[in-house]
Formats: C-alpha cells, sequence, structure tokens
C-alpha cells in the first residue's frame, strides 16, 4: 500500500471515528462536553499517526471544532497556541539559528572529533558527545540537521584513506555514526527544558494544572542522568554488538580532518559574540530561580531569558558594523513555524481533553487495584512503542493529561508518571518516523530501515528498562 493510500485509509478512519462518537448516547460517567472532547481526540490521534493531513493543519483543528461544538470558545483555546513555553522554543530557535548561520556548531564539532584518538569508536563516541550537549541547548532537530554533514565528510575520508579496513567494517562504521548522531541527539534533548518539544509541554502542563514551578536546574537534576548513563549505553551496544567497529583511522584521515579544520580559521568576531549570547542565556537558565530573588527579577521566566538571548542577537553589530548579527530574513527562513502551530495545537487538545473531565474518564477505566509499579512500567513501554508510529510531541500531549488523572485515581502524585512518560517519548529509535533526528539520518540515504530497526528494538529494550528503574526509585527522592 503506497503512502497516498495509507493516508487517504487514515482519513476516512478518522472522520468515521470522530461522527460515532459524535452521534452515540453518553458513556456512563461522561459527560456530553467530554464525549465531544473524545470524537476530536480521536479525530485528531488518527489524523496525526496516519498523516492524513499535515501535522500543522490537524493541529489546527481545535480552533475550529471545539467553538463549533460548544465545548470552548475560540478566546480560550487559542490561548493555547501562544503560551510561554512556545517562546522559550522560539528564543532558543533564534539562538540555533545564529549558530548555523555563522558556523560555530561545525567548530565545535570538529574540534570534539579531534579529541577521539581518531580510531572508529573514539569518532563514533566524539560525533555523539558533540550531538548529546549540542542538543541540551539546541532542539534535536536543529542539532542532527548540523552534524550530518560533517559526518557524512567524515565517513567520505575514512572511507577514501583508510584502505586497510573491510567493507564491512567501514559499513558498520558509517551506520554506528549515523546512528549514534540521531540517538545522541533524542538522549540530549531529555537532558534539558529546551533540548525537545515534548519537555516544554510537561512543564505547561504541571504548572497549568499541579501549580508545579520546574525551572531550569530542576529539570537538569532527573534529565541529565537519562542522558549520561543511556549516551554511554548506547555507544557502547552500537560499536561493540549491534555493529560492532574497531579500525584506527589513517594519518591520511587525520590531515584531512585538520584541514577541514583549518579551513575554518580563527574564530570570527561575530561567533565569539554568538558564544557571548550563549553562554549568558545558559548561565540565567540554570541560576534562574537564584536570579528570581534579586530586586526586580521576580517575574524573570525561563521564556523570558530566551528572548532575551533571541533578541539580542538583532541589536549586536557584526565586526563591519554594517549590518546586525541576525536579519529578520534569517529568523523567517529558518524559523520552524509549523512547529509553532503543533505545539499549539497538542497544547490545545491537552487543555480540554482536561478541562471537560475526559482524562479523568479514561482513568477510571483503570482498576484502582492496580500497582504504581504496574502502571508505571505500562506507561513507559505504551509511550516508547507508540512514538515509534506518532510524533513524540503528539504523544506526550495527547496522554499527558490521561496519565495525569491516572496518577490522582491512584492516589499519588501526578508527577511520578507523567514526568517518566516525557522522558520515554524521547526514546523511541527503531523506526524513522519516531523522532525528527531518526527522521533526518534516514534522509541521508546511507541507513537502511531494517538497519535503524535492528539497533533500535535493542536499544528500546535497554531504554524501557532503564526509565522504569530510574522512575521507580530515582525520581521519588526528586519531587
Amino acid at each position: 500500500m503506497n503512502s497516498w493510500n495509507i493516508k487517504s485509509v487514515g482519513f476516512w478512519l478518522g472522520l468515521i471515528s470522530f461522527i460515532f462518537i459524535l452521534i452515540i448516547q453518553n458513556p456512563i460517567g461522561l459527560s456530553t462536553e467530554g464525549r465531544l472532547t473524545l470524537a476530536v481526540f480521536s479525530l485528531m490521534g488518527i489524523w496525526w499517526a496516519f498523516e492524513a493531513l499535515p501535522l500543522q493543519v490537524t493541529a489546527l483543528m481545535p480552533l475550529v471544532l471545539f467553538p463549533l461544538l460548544g465545548v470552548v470558545e475560540i478566546g480560550v483555546i487559542s490561548k493555547e497556541y501562544m503560551n510561554k513555553v512556545q517562546f522559550l522554543f522560539a528564543g532558543g530557535f533564534i539562538i540555533a539559528i545564529a549558530i548555523q548561520k555563522w558556523g560555530l556548531h561545525k567548530r565545535v564539532a570538529l574540534n570534539i572529533l579531534r579529541l577521539s584518538g581518531l580510531n572508529a569508536n573514539g569518532i563514533v563516541a566524539s560525533f555523539m558527545l558533540a550531538s548529546a550537549l549540542l542538543s541540551m541547548w539546541v532542539m534535536n532537530t536543529s542539532t542532527a540537521i548540523m552534524l550530518l554533514p560533517v559526518a557524512i565528510s567524515v565517513i567520505k575520508v575514512i572511507t577514501d584513506t583508510v584502505k586497510e579496513i573491510d567493507d564491512n567494517q567501514s559499513y558498520n562504521f558509517q551506520l554506528c555514526l549515523l546512528l549514534g548522531i540521531a540517538y545522541s541527539a533524542s538522549l540530549g534533548g531529555i537532558a534539558t527544558p529546551i533540548g525537545t518539544s515534548p519537555n516544554g509541554v510537561l512543564i505547561q502542563f504541571a504548572g497549568d494544572n499541579f501549580n508545579k514551578d520546574i525551572g531550569f536546574a530542576n529539570w537538569i537534576a532527573f534529565g541529565l542522568p537519562v542522558t549520561i548513563i543511556l549516551g554511554p549505553l548506547v555507544w557502547y551496544l552500537l560499536t561493540k554488538f549491534i555493529y560492532p567497529v574497531n579500525f584506527k583511522a589513517s594519518i591520511n584521515a587525520k590531515a584531512e580532518l585538520e584541514t577541514m579544520l583549518s579551513e575554518l580559521g580563527t574564530m570570527t568576531n561575530e561567533e565569539k559574540k554568538v558564544v557571548i549570547v550563549f553562554t549568558f542565556t545558559a548561565f540565567c537558565w540554570i541560576f534562574r530561580q537564584v536570579l528570581d530573588d534579586l530586586p526586580g527579577l521576580s517575574l524573570l521566566d525561563d521564556s523570558v531569558i530566551a528572548m532575551i538571548g533571541g533578541l539580542s542577537l538583532f541589536f549586536i553589530n557584526r565586526k563591519d558594523k554594517k549590518e546586525k548579527l541576525l536579519n529578520w530574513e534569517d529568523a523567517q527562513n529558518g524559523f520552524p513555524w509549523g512547529l509553532i502551530f503543533l505545539f499549539g495545537g497538542g497544547m490545545a487538545l491537552a487543555y480540554v481533553v482536561n478541562d471537560s473531565g475526559l482524562a479523568l474518564w479514561l482513568a477510571s477505566l483503570i482498576p484502582s487495584q492496580t500497582y504504581f509499579f504496574i502502571v508505571l512500567f505500562i506507561v513507559i513501554t505504551m509511550v516508547i512503542l507508540l512514538t515509534e508510529l506518532t510524533s513524540n510531541l503528539t504523544t506526550t500531549v495527547t496522554f499527558l493529561p490521561v496519565v495525569a488523572s491516572v496518577g490522582l485515581n491512584l492516589g499519588i502524585d501526578p508527577m511520578l508518571l507523567i514526568l517518566p512518560l516525557t522522558l520515554s517519548a524521547s526514546c523511541a529509535f527503531m523506526l524513522p518516523v519516531a523522532t525528527p533526528p531518526n527522521s533526518i539520518v534516514y534522509a541521508s540515504g546511507l541507513i537502511p530501515i531494517q538497519k535503524m530497526v535492528k539497533a533500535g528494538i535493542i536499544i528500546n529494550l535497554l531504554s524501557i528498562i532503564f526509565l522504569f528503574v530510574l522512575a521507580y526509585f530515582f525520581i521519588p527522592t526528586l519531587i
């Protein structure tokens, strides 16, 4: 079945599901508003899963359907399309655009690569480290896009210069390097609130519904351990067991990498200014809760800091003083406007699912006798597997209110379930559609899908076990 037919099936399946739920009687315990919300929930979930329409178009459906169905007026629902977390991402995106414009990402990657020892395992580790570090501060999608051309260049250099390795070793190196970049971008994105979209969704949801102020430092306390532990484990599995590599690059390869670095020259005035802005922004994010206590800064927020950093790039002159570090054309061409709509649609759906009572009704379907550890394992496994077929953002925004209600139903802090849910949404490694970094490296044409599936199955199982242990024993001590 070709992609057009799959999308067509998804379109009609979603529409039929929507109409069916509209015309049935209210299920026991569910209000009319809840049933109408369930109809929209079903429609959007199916259309997102099958990509029946562009994801951003589906994300705009709440602006039309909820007012027409009499569930929520547009003035209420539209606020979810421009909340503070979206401006957190906006500031981060603008800084990422400046990093790309002035080539800072390539300099960082090549310098880390130089420290690798130029053996196969070291090169893969260096790129994975660069990918994870960049993804902590830049969206993981941007990180994968930044590093992919550098990685392809390195693969070509290794292939052309290291003649003593066989074809199997060369091919395994290619797979390890590209998969390592994608997987590390996802894992690095877990470490900070701005690394990947689901993190911001949880911060907004927890603040709106449970009055939880999750600052930058709070998030790092439970996100960074995932990156620090899973990253090396993924590297070890990739390079030692799944696609083993053990060769050492030649002197010619080393010379080529040095040439790539020397061609960049010394750090430009513009790069230095971008580094200063980035460092200042990261510093304020990390110490924001301390800064909040200073006179006049009580309303300082991570989103405000992000916008200060991003907007400052439009005020700072280049060396020649003729132009600024960024202009509006840079932002307009590089800014992911579609993601902002997608994010807003997800938050709008999550808001109404919670407000209409649908989340509580769905949660009530789980028997109250269920043990916490069973629910936790089901949530982690369900989200990782579901995210293989849908975006991690849509999976998170769809199930956050449902799983939060499950926690309330079990008499536990909902954060004990929704935090592992959010972390799990970034740990799908099996299919190209699972995460943006997976899609980006797959689009290079250098990774057959069966090779990604083979690696992803093993790493998915590792992630399920690790996240369960982390969520059951460690996260409760931080909440």
